[in-house]
């Protein structure tokens, strides 16, 4: 975990999730739950909260699952799937993103509500890039949703970039018997008619300018 990302967390750990307070709705637990799973590659959480009611799922190993994921993003673009693990990832949920849950439908054969989320980008700005590794990169969603930014922090003022600022999400659950978690993730995707940008200015590497020329030649003999 980068520390620039600690301060967010204990927001979402102690402000958002109220630390163990037991006002914290069922549905806010799951998410947090699944979600800090997929970020840390927590293998019992993928099977218990998805992988239990996907028996045809062809990626069970969530390491490659997630492998194949960073690859995609390098090259600009995601496409969205049943599991989450691409809107968990660039959203920040579970790792500082802000979540809001709504239109509740608890019944006995499902569970499905919505949520209301954003990555609040901006604190990127705030990060000491010292403290990050070097060379490293940040994904984040950008115009039009689905595409990715890869984005390098620096000290240098970038340019003005569309990106994230919130979007609903439709998660869709179903009872599980068995392991030890109490519903089963059928779906979680995003509702694209709410999707909202924000025009961002993002501290980044200086790009780098071209090769100085060397001056050209007098064609006039010396003297």
């Amino acid at each position: 975990m980068r520390k620039a990302f600690l301060a967010l967390i204990i927001l979402v750990e102690l402000g958002a999730l109220g630390c163990g307070d037991a006002r914290v709705a069922p549905e806010e637990r799951l998410i947090f739950k699944y979600s800090e799973g997929i970020q840390s590659l927590h293998q019992p959480t993928y099977d218990d909260y998805f992988l239990a009611c996907h028996p045809e799922w062809q990626e069970k190993d969530l390491s490659s699952r997630m492998a194949a994921y960073e690859k995609t993003r390098r090259s600009g673009s995601v496409t969205f799937s049943e599991d989450g693990v691409e809107l968990i990832k660039l959203a920040i949920l579970g790792r500082g993103g802000y979540f809001k849950v709504h239109d509740v439908i608890h019944e006995s054969h499902r569970l499905q509500f919505q949520t209301l989320v954003k990555p609040d980008y901006i604190s990127i700005n705030y990060i000491d890039p010292s403290e990050l590794p070097k060379g490293a990169i940040l994904y984040l969603l950008e115009a039009p949703l689905g595409r990715v930014l890869a984005l390098r922090p620096g000290k240098a003022q970038g340019p003005e970039r569309s990106v994230l600022e919130s979007i609903e999400l439709s998660w869709l659950w179903t009872p599980h018997a068995l392991g030890s978690a109490e519903w089963c993730l059928e779906s979680v995707m995003p509702i694209t008619s709410t999707v909202k940008f924000r025009k961002l200015q993002f501290r980044e590497q200086a790009a780098e300018g071209p090769a100085p020329q060397a001056p050209e030649a007098s064609s006039r003999p010396p003297g």
